[in-house]
């Protein structure tokens, strides 16, 4: 944020980062001005959805029942790995260059953690080895990505005025903030337990 060059949807001559009118994604716009900014966040981005794709993917080593709740946990699991390969697809396609990819991307890396959300909540919730705050943890995390996802769907474009662009970048920042600290959360949370896994 603080080597951007500057510009937001609806002036482009601003200089540096806004809060409020800058989305996450204007920092890995692909400009001549912007480009250590650009390098940084989108390989930032492609570094997280491999991690959070790992993440994902180890969390399914700890369900190998087959039963209602093991396979949910592995629906969920799978969701939570293709939203973060559409987090890696947003690296990898910058807003100025790839609107239209970048577009379906970001929609669908939310759609997709939206349901890894709510199965991973009744899965928690379900399965005694896990405490149920972390249940909760995930339901908190599914009910404000599914409001995000009617922003997407729903909410006004942000180019037709201020308010909406404040709107929009807003109701973004939460939504990433909330997802960082739910990861950070489960990730602790279930260290233990994953400890336990491989060393068995």
């Amino acid at each position: 944020m603080i080597i951007y060059a500057g510009g937001t949807i609806n002036d482009p001559e601003s200089m540096g980062y806004s809060f409020t009118r800058n989305f996450f994604s204007d920092l890995g716009k692909f400009t001549t001005e912007n480009i250590i900014s650009a390098m940084m966040f989108n390989l930032s981005l492609i570094v997280c959805g491999w991690s959070f794709a790992a993440y994902f993917f180890y969390f399914t080593k700890l369900f190998n029942q087959n039963t209602i709740i093991h396979i949910l946990a592995k629906v969920g699991s799978f969701a939570g790995i293709i939203g973060a390969l559409c987090f890696i697809g947003v690296g990898l396609t910058p807003h100025n260059l790839f609107l239209d990819y970048h577009i379906v991307f970001v929609n669908w890396a939310f759609r997709s953690f939206l349901l890894a959300g709510i199965s991973l909540s009744v899965v928690l919730y379900k399965d005694n080895r896990f405490e149920n705050r972390f249940a909760m943890g995930y339901f908190i995390f599914a009910i404000l990505t599914f409001l995000y996802v009617l922003v997407l769907e729903f909410a006004p474009d942000p180019k037709i005025s201020d308010f909406a662009l404040i709107f929009n970048v807003i109701a973004q920042k939460i939504i990433i903030f909330a997802f960082i600290f739910s990861i950070l959360y489960q990730s602790f949370g279930n260290s233990k337990l994953l400890a336990k896994y491989w060393n068995e």
